[in-house]
């Protein structure tokens, strides 16, 4: 008689890439961007208006920069909602040998732009 065991069979993964903070004010906005170093589509923005307290998120357009090594950054939503406020940040790249101090970039709200720069934390 033949018996066969079910065993369960665990995976397990390494996180594909290394998160790198770096935080900012522009107007009356606090930011935070996580830098996924090694995967681009993981990074994300988070900002908090300092007057309202609101916090709002930013997901990458594509998931990787463009030939001038700019990345846009659109304002999402989960329900939905369609906003017109968006980042660019300047300077990114899949992955880094030493990632950088300093990030630049703007934000752009009804039609202006207000430059913002990111310190590593």
């Amino acid at each position: 008689m033949l018996t066969l065991f079910a065993l369960p069979i665990l995976a397990f993964s390494q996180k594909a890439y290394e998160a790198i903070y770096y935080t900012g004010k522009t107007q009356n906005i606090f930011v935070k961007f996580t830098l996924a170093d090694g995967y681009l589509a993981g990074c994300e923005i988070k900002t908090t208006d300092t007057k309202t307290k609101k916090a709002s998120k930013f997901l990458p357009e594509n998931g990787y920069a463009d030939d001038d090594k700019k990345m846009k950054f659109y304002h999402y939503s989960t329900s939905g909602k369609k906003f017109n406020d968006y980042f660019i940040l300047e300077g990114i790249e899949e992955s880094y040998d030493t990632t950088p101090k300093i990030l630049y970039g703007q934000y752009f709200y009804n039609g202006t732009a207000y430059k913002i720069t990111l310190t590593k934390l």
